[in-house]
C-alpha cells in the first residue's frame, strides 16, 4: 500500500504526457543533457560520417542488453506520433500531433510536412506550388519546401520550433489565407431559431388576458458548395383579429466564386447600400464580396443601444421590414449581432415594454467612406423584381455598380439603376486628404410618371471619415445629402407608380430635401471617459415636418463604479395607441458586489419618469441572473425577474414581471440544429457558418473558443462563430474529460467559407491507463524502455525506470508481453484490475506482476 500511494503521488500528473516523457526517457539517461534536432544538421552530420557509438558496458544489469545503435547520431527520438507545441518564428501556432518517421535504411527520426502545413505557417503560395510540381510526394522535408528553413525539437518542454526565413513568408495581414486552404466544408441542414411566449394577466377585468409567442427562424441546407437560406418571422397572439401570422424576409441560394472574389445570389435578398439605398429583390445578383479581400472590411452594421424598464421585446425594422427582434432584461441593453443588410436605411428601433408601451427611437445606418487600394475595385450587378414592403408593384429592375482604386489618394465610383420608366446614374470619388477621408457624388434620375409627367433631378452627398489618434477621435460618419425638388429615388418612384396604377394620390408620398447624419466617438484624457454623439436631421420638399433623432452619451468609470450619462430622444406610443415624442435624460450607474466567492454586479438607471435598480449575476459558466425594481411617476413599484441558462444543446431563458395593474411570465429559447450524415448535432447559438467537432469517448472536454462549452456524451459540440476566409483555431481542454481517454491534439485549425458547416474530428485513444510494477521470475529489473505489445501484437508502451510497465488498453484484464532483447525474446504479464475498475473508472489503476518467461 505503501507503495501504491508514492507511486499515485509521482504519477498524478497528466497521462498524455507522461506516456510521451517514458518513451523519451532512455534519450535522457544516455545523452544527460537536453536533445535538440535540427532537420539540416542532422542530415549533414550523417552523410560526412560523424557519428558516435555508445559502449553498452557502461550501462548496468539487463539494461547493457539494450540495442542503442539508433542513438549514435544526433538524434535519439523514436519514430512515432507526438503531441507538441508548435512555434513557427516565435509565434505559437497550437498543440498538434507531429509524426516522427524513418525510412528502413535511416538511423534517425524526422519530420515531414505537407502543403497545408507550410501554407499553415504562412509560406507564399508560390514557393509550394513550385516545389510541389518538383516533386512526387506532398509530404517533404522542411528543407526541400523552403531553402533555409529548418526545425529545433526541445524534447524537455515537447516543443518543436520551426524557422522560416522572413522572405518565403507571406507579407500581407496576418490574417490573409491561400485560398487553396478555404473550406467549403461538408453536406448539412441547419434550423436556427430565437423565439419567445408572453402570458400576460391582468387585474383590471375590462381588460382581457392575453397570450403570444413569437419565433425567428433561419434554416439552411449546404450542398457541393451551394448555400440554400431562408430566414422568417412568426408571431402568434390569442387577441381577437390576430391569430397567427408568418413574414418571410428571404429566401435565396449562394455559392462563392472565389477565382472572382465573388458571390452569386439567387433569390430574395437584399443590396448594398454603399452608392444607391438598399433595395430588396427577387432575383440575381453577383457582388464582389469584402471579406475575400487581403484588407477585407466585413459587412458593416451599426451597434443598438437602448434601455429597457422591465423584461422587454425589441425588434428592429428597416424599411418597415422587420429584420431582428429579441429579448431584453431591464436596464441598458446593446445589440452588437444585427446581420448587415446593406449600408443604407435607417433603422426603426422598438422597445416593448411588459406594460404594452412602447419606446420608439432610430438608429442611422448610412455607408462609411470606403477608400479602396491602388488597383483593387468593387462591384455589384442585380437584375431582379423590386420586392418592398407596402408596394403591390414589383417591376424589374437593373442595377449595377462599380468601384476602383486608382492610386494612393483617389478613388473613383459610380453606379446605374434602370427601371420602367424611371432610371439614374450615379458618379462620384473618395479623396483621402489630411484632414480625412471625404467623397462627393452626385446621381441624376430621370423618371417618367403617369400624372405628374416628366420629372428630373439630381442628389448630392458629401461623406466625411477621420480618425484623429492625437485627441482619441473617431468621426465614423458626417455625411450631407440635399435633393432637388424634382429628384426621386428608385424606392420613391416605385411608390408612385404604385400608387398611380391604384389611383391613390400621390402628393402626400415624402420626397426627401435634405439629410444629416453624424456618428462622433470622442476618448477624452486618461480617467476622463469617454463621449459619443449619433444622431440624424432629415427633412421633406413637401412635408411640413422634420425628422431628428440623436443620442448624446458619456461614459466613465471610478474605481468599481461605472456609470453613464446620456440625451436621447425618442417617440413613445403607448398601450392606448396614443404617441409624443420626447427627449430622455438618463443616468446609469453599475458596480459589483462581492460576497464571498461569488460577485453580483449592481446596475440603475435614473430619469425623470423612471427609476430603475437591479442585480446581475453568474453561476458557473452557464447560468446567469437578474432582478430589477422599477417605480414609474404616479405608479406603484413593479418587479421583474429573469435567468437563462447555456446548455450543450440550447440556451434556455425566463423572466417574470410583477406591477400593479398585471403580471407578465415569459419564456425563451434559441439555438440551432445541425443535421449531417453522421447524425444530429445541437448548438446554443444562431449562426451560419459554424463548425461540428467530434472527438469520440472524450466528453466533457472544454471547447476553448466559447464559454460553458463542452463536447456531449455523443462525441460531438457545435463550436460557433467561426470568421470565413480566416484561420480559426479549434482547441479542446481534456482537463474535465476523462482519465481513460487520451486526445492524440488539442488544436486544429480551419478555414471556412462563409456559411459553411465545417467537421473537425479530434483522435483519441480510449482505454485505462495501467501502471504495472514488474519484475523477472528470478528477481532481475526488466530492461528500461522494453516494448510492451498486447495479445494482438500491437504495442501498448514501454517499460519505465524501476521495471514500472505503462501500458493504455481497453480490456481491464488480459496477457501483455515484454520484448527483453533482439533475439525475439518475450516474457509474459498476466494482469487484473478488474476490482479497482469498478469502484472507480477514471482513477490512475496500479498493480503489481510477475513478466514470466
Amino acid at each position: 500500500m505503501l507503495f501504491k500511494n508514492k507511486l499515485l503521488k509521482k504519477y498524478s500528473f497528466k497521462l498524455s504526457t507522461l506516456s510521451f516523457c517514458l518513451n523519451l526517457s532512455l534519450g535522457f539517461v544516455l545523452a544527460q543533457y537536453n536533445v535538440a534536432i535540427h532537420a539540416e544538421e542532422n542530415k549533414n552530420t550523417k552523410d560526412i560520417g560523424f557519428d558516435a557509438d555508445f559502449d553498452a558496458g557502461f550501462l548496468s544489469g539487463n539494461a547493457s542488453n539494450i540495442d542503442i545503435s539508433k542513438f549514435k547520431f544526433n538524434n535519439p527520438v523514436l519514430p512515432g506520433e507526438y503531441n507538441l507545441d508548435v512555434y513557427v518564428n516565435g509565434s505559437w501556432q497550437g498543440r498538434k500531433k507531429m509524426v516522427f518517421t524513418a525510412d528502413k535504411n535511416e538511423d534517425q527520426a524526422s519530420l515531414c510536412f505537407t502543403k497545408k502545413q507550410m501554407a499553415e505557417y504562412g509560406v507564399k503560395a508560390e514557393i509550394l506550388n513550385i516545389t510541389l510540381a518538383a516533386s512526387t510526394s506532398d509530404c517533404l522535408p522542411i528543407e526541400t519546401w523552403v531553402k533555409g528553413a529548418f526545425y529545433d525539437f526541445n524534447s524537455n518542454d515537447l516543443r518543436l520550433d520551426i524557422s522560416i526565413p522572413q522572405i518565403s513568408l507571406n507579407t500581407v495581414a496576418r490574417d490573409v489565407v491561400d485560398k487553396s486552404l478555404w473550406d467549403r466544408g461538408i453536406n448539412a441542414g441547419f434550423l436556427s431559431y430565437n423565439g419567445g411566449a408572453y402570458k400576460v394577466s391582468n387585474r383590471d377585468h375590462n381588460s382581457p388576458d392575453s397570450t403570444s409567442a413569437y419565433i425567428s427562424l433561419t434554416t439552411g441546407l449546404n450542398i457541393l458548395g451551394w448555400q440554400l437560406r431562408h430566414n422568417g418571422q412568426w408571431s402568434w397572439s390569442d387577441q381577437p383579429g390576430s391569430g397567427s401570422s408568418y413574414q418571410a424576409n428571404n429566401t435565396y441560394l449562394q455559392r462563392a466564386f472565389p477565382q472572382f472574389r465573388g458571390l452569386l445570389t439567387l433569390g430574395e435578398n437584399n443590396t448594398s447600400g454603399d452608392i444607391f439605398d438598399t433595395l430588396r429583390y427577387r432575383g440575381v445578383d453577383f457582388t464582389s464580396d469584402e471579406r475575400m479581400l487581403p484588407s477585407s472590411m466585413s459587412g458593416y452594421a451599426p451597434q443598438i443601444r437602448g434601455n429597457a424598464n422591465s423584461n422587454a421585446k425589441v425588434e428592429v425594422r428597416q424599411q418597415g421590414h422587420l429584420i431582428y427582434q429579441t429579448t431584453v432584461a431591464p436596464g441598458n441593453f446593446e445589440i452588437k449581432d444585427l446581420y448587415s443588410t446593406g449600408y443604407g436605411g435607417d433603422l426603426e428601433v422598438s422597445v416593448i415594454e411588459a406594460t404594452g408601451e412602447t419606446q420608439i427611437f432610430y438608429v442611422p445606418y448610412a455607408s462609411v467612406v470606403q477608400m479602396l487600394r491602388p488597383g483593387l475595385d468593387s462591384y455589384s450587378v442585380t437584375v431582379g423584381q423590386f420586392n418592398e414592403s407596402g408596394i403591390d408593384l414589383k417591376p424589374w429592375f437593373t442595377q449595377a455598380k462599380y468601384q476602383r482604386g486608382l492610386n494612393n489618394y483617389i478613388t473613383a465610383y459610380t453606379g446605374v439603376q434602370l427601371l420602367e420608366k424611371y432610371s439614374s446614374v450615379a458618379l462620384g470619388a473618395a479623396v483621402g486628404l489630411p484632414i480625412g477621408a471625404v467623397s462627393l457624388d452626385v446621381t441624376h434620375s430621370n423618371a417618367d410618371f403617369d400624372y405628374h409627367g416628366t420629372k428630373t433631378g439630381q442628389s448630392y452627398r458629401l461623406s466625411y471619415s477621420k480618425s484623429l489618434l492625437a485627441t482619441s477621435t473617431n468621426l465614423t460618419l458626417a455625411a450631407y445629402r440635399y435633393s432637388t425638388e424634382d429628384y426621386y429615388t428608385l424606392r420613391d418612384a416605385a411608390r408612385i407608380l404604385d400608387y398611380e396604377k391604384k389611383g391613390i394620390e400621390t402628393s402626400a408620398i415624402g420626397k426627401q430635401r435634405s439629410q444629416f447624419q453624424v456618428t462622433l466617438n470622442q476618448s477624452l484624457p486618461a480617467g476622463w471617459g469617454n463621449l459619443y454623439i449619433v444622431g440624424s436631421v432629415v427633412d421633406y420638399w413637401n412635408r411640413n415636418e422634420k425628422t431628428q433623432s440623436f443620442n448624446i452619451g458619456y461614459n466613465n468609470r471610478f474605481k468599481a463604479l461605472s456609470y453613464g450619462l446620456s440625451v436621447n430622444n425618442r417617440q413613445l406610443i403607448y398601450a392606448e395607441g396614443d404617441s409624443k415624442k420626447d427627449t430622455e435624460y438618463l443616468l446609469s450607474m453599475s458596480f459589483p458586489l462581492s460576497f464571498g466567492q461569488r460577485s453580483v454586479s449592481v446596475n440603475s438607471s435614473y430619469t425623470k419618469n423612471n427609476q430603475n435598480i437591479g442585480l446581475s449575476g453568474n453561476v458557473g459558466d452557464r447560468f446567469n441572473y437578474g432582478f430589477s425594481a422599477n417605480q414609474q411617476r404616479d405608479s406603484d413599484p413593479s418587479f421583474n425577474l429573469n435567468g437563462n441558462y447555456l446548455s450543450n444543446y440550447m440556451s434556455i431563458g425566463g423572466g417574470y414581471n410583477y406591477s400593479e395593474n398585471s403580471q407578465q411570465v415569459n419564456l425563451q429559447l434559441s439555438g440551432n440544429v445541425i443535421a449531417h450524415s453522421k447524425g444530429i448535432a445541437f448548438g446554443p447559438d444562431n449562426v451560419d457558418t459554424m463548425a461540428i467537432v467530434y472527438a469520440p469517448d472524450a466528453t466533457g472536454a472544454k471547447v476553448t473558443n466559447i464559454r460553458g462549452l463542452t463536447i456531449n456524451r455523443h462525441g460531438y459540440a457545435v463550436v460557433p462563430y467561426m470568421t470565413p476566409y480566416r484561420f480559426n483555431d479549434i482547441q479542446l481542454d481534456p482537463s474535465s474529460m476523462s482519465l481513460n481517454v487520451e486526445l492524440a491534439e488539442s488544436s486544429q485549425r480551419i478555414v471556412p467559407y462563409a456559411g459553411a458547416i465545417l467537421k473537425v474530428d479530434f483522435e483519441t485513444k480510449s482505454g485505462y491507463a495501467i501502471f504495472i510494477k514488474s519484475k523477472l521470475a528470478n528477481g532481475a529489473a526488466l530492461s528500461f524502455y522494453s516494448p510492451v505489445y498486447n495479445e494482438s501484437n500491437e504495442l501498448v508502451g514501454n517499460v519505465a525506470q524501476g521495471g514500472l510497465v505503462y501500458v493504455r488498453t481497453k480490456e481491464s484484464q488480459g496477457r501483455i508481453k515484454v520484448k527483453l532483447n533482439d533475439e525475439q525474446q518475450y516474457c509474459m504479464i498476466d494482469y487484473n484490475v478488474a476490482d479497482q475498475v469498478k469502484q472507480s473508472a477514471t482513477k490512475i489503476l496500479m498493480t503489481e506482476a510477475v513478466c514470466k518467461l
